[in-house]
Parts: structure tokens; sequence; C-alpha cells
């Protein structure tokens, strides 16, 4: 759904960015008012975790979705990279995500020339 299918409220006075899917009308309290990119879910593999009584990290290994959504709320410059779900959350600006990215990419492709 495009950011121009629906409706703007009346207290809406700035437009909304292009990656905004502008579900704005249920954002009743100042804030709430946020652009809101449509929600990625990705698959990963992750350790688990440990009871909190146990204290150790990496207990096992688990199926997990992660939800990755950009953000930024109405009448502010930042936008912002959300990586969450029910027992984890990032949350960096786009900047620091671009240079995430970039040293990511790069220690991946230098783990991939690495003989198994």
């Amino acid at each position: 759904m495009s950011n121009t299918d629906i409706e703007r409220p009346a207290w809406l006075d700035e437009p909304c960015p292009a990656w905004c899917h502008g579900d704005h009308p249920g954002q009743d309290f100042e804030a709430d008012r946020k652009h809101l990119s449509e929600t990625v879910t990705v698959p990963v593999i992750a350790h688990g975790r440990a009871p909190r009584w146990r204290h150790i990290p990496g207990y096992g290994v688990e199926a997990e979705e992660l939800f990755i959504a950009v953000y930024r709320s109405v009448g502010d410059r930042e936008t912002w990279l959300a990586i969450a779900n029910d027992s984890q959350n990032v949350e960096v600006s786009l900047e620091s995500a671009a240079r995430l990215s970039g040293e990511l990419a790069a220690l991946i492709e230098e783990l991939a020339r690495e003989p198994a």
C-alpha cells in the first residue's frame, strides 16, 4: 500500500517519506506519531537464551525471526533502523546502519575466503 492510499490526518503537516507505509490514522497520541516502513521478517539461527538464573550465554541454538523496519518520528530529522524480536532490540541511526552494513559485508567476505 502506498503512502498516498490512506487519508492523511489533520495533524500530519509534513509529507511522508517514500518508504512510509502511511498508516497514520491510528497515531492519536503525539508520542506515537511516526513515519514507519513496512516490516521485513528475516529467519535466523541464533544462540538461545538460558534461563535468567543460569547466566550462561549462548545456551544452545534455535531458529528465530528478526524484524527489520525503518522509522522517523513526525517532526524529527533523524531516521532510525530497528532490528528486533520479542527478546532483543537494536535501534541505530540510518548513518550507523550503513556503517554496520559495510563492516558486516567486509567481515563476511573475509570469512568466506578462509579455507573450511
